[in-house]
């Protein structure tokens, strides 16, 4: 007999148990963060279940469409013992996980990242139905039963996650980010900003990213905050990953405008806090600088090696970027200094930001 397949019974009226896999980054979970919102619509009564690693667990945990949060802390540890060569160590903690997976009898498992350890994790769950994008170049796709083609042209950042989402007859169009700050986490953001001498409205600049060939020149971080001050008359704080602290307070050392920094010392969300309640958000490729779009805060990404596609008809967003003839070089830059950034301006980003601080921005 030919099997049936098990999507078919699916309606508003099931209760699926829900398993959704998105281990990180940062920015990457941010773009996803609506999943759950989608799927808690078309099955009210389901479970939703994320995996997701530590760095960016937070922002999951605050998603008010999920049931639970489980947080893989085992892959350190495991690939540690792979290094070493103690495969019978992973492969007994490998089959303690699928267990504890096992335990929560997920009937549907997606897969948002597309590498070949998320659509392990998918065969992991044990899930019959488990979904995921096309990944020639990943093996991962192989664990999937069901394999959508990722959109190549998204103009929006959820679009292509939620697009994965139509094996299950889920049609949706692009929704805004999930990112509802605690209260308590906004008092601390707001503290550290009374404190540092900023009153709104301000500028926050996220100057740092996973990768440096994202970054833009460094120095020039400097060089905006103080033309923001002297053009606008609006205060700026750095915001950014920890290993870039010390960098952080050099630049704050050299601005005539006072800048504030916040790099290393706020926790993630507290630091998303203090986007979301920007005035305008000045920011590379990286999770910080997407943290405003949640709240519709006036945005200017800075492009180069990764393409701003993605961003085309988000609201209140305006992008810095020059084509150069190699880009996107993604991760395999073709140059030593980063020519697509250097091409971005001082004087380009802050009559950008000028521009967004003036006008009305419509709501998505």
């Amino acid at each position: 007999m030919p099997r049936t397949n098990p999507l078919l019974a699916l309606n508003r009226d099931s209760e699926p148990h829900i398993l959704i896999v998105r281990l990180g980054a940062i920015g990457d979970v941010m773009m996803a963060s609506p999943v759950p919102q989608v799927l808690r619509e078309h099955f009210p009564k389901a479970r939703i279940t994320w995996l997701v690693e530590p760095l960016a667990s937070s922002l999951v945990r605050i998603n008010p469409d999920l049931d639970e949060v489980i947080v893989f802390e085992q892959k350190k540890q495991w690939l540690q013992w792979l290094r070493e060569g103690r495969i019978l160590n992973t492969l007994r903690e490998v089959r303690q996980f699928r267990r504890e997976l096992h335990a929560r009898k997920f009937d549907i498992a997606i897969d948002l990242q597309g590498l070949f350890k998320s659509g392990l994790m998918c065969w992991l769950s044990g899930a019959p139905v488990r979904l995921g994008p096309y990944s020639p170049k990943e093996a991962g796709h192989l664990l999937l039963t069901h394999r959508v083609p990722f959109p190549s042209h998204c103009t929006r950042l959820s679009e292509g996650y939620l697009s994965i989402l139509k094996p299950l007859g889920i049609d949706v169009t692009a929704r805004r980010l999930v990112l509802p700050i605690p209260e308590e986490e906004r008092a601390v953001a707001r503290e550290f900003l009374h404190k540092g001498g900023i009153e709104s409205p301000y500028a926050v600049c996220c100057i740092s990213s996973s990768r440096p060939q994202k970054d833009w020149v460094w120095t020039r971080w400097r060089e905006l905050a103080d033309q923001l001050w002297e053009r606008e008359g609006v205060h700026t704080v750095f915001v950014g990953g920890p290993e870039r602290r010390v960098d952080a307070m050099r630049l704050v050392e050299g601005a005539a405008s006072k800048p504030l920094s916040a790099v290393g010392a706020l926790s993630l969300l507290q630091s998303c806090a203090i986007v979301q309640d920007a005035a305008v958000v000045i920011g590379c490729d990286t999770g910080l600088t997407y943290a405003g779009l949640a709240t519709d805060t006036p945005t200017v990404a800075l492009y180069g090696s990764t393409s701003p596609l993605w961003l085309a008809e988000e609201p209140c967003v305006e992008v810095c970027f020059h084509l150069m003839p190699c880009a996107p070089c993604r991760r395999r830059p073709t140059c030593q200094h980063y020519d697509c950034m250097q091409a971005i301006t001082v004087d380009e980003v802050a009559a950008t930001a000028a521009h967004l601080l003036k006008r009305n921005c419509l709501t998505a």
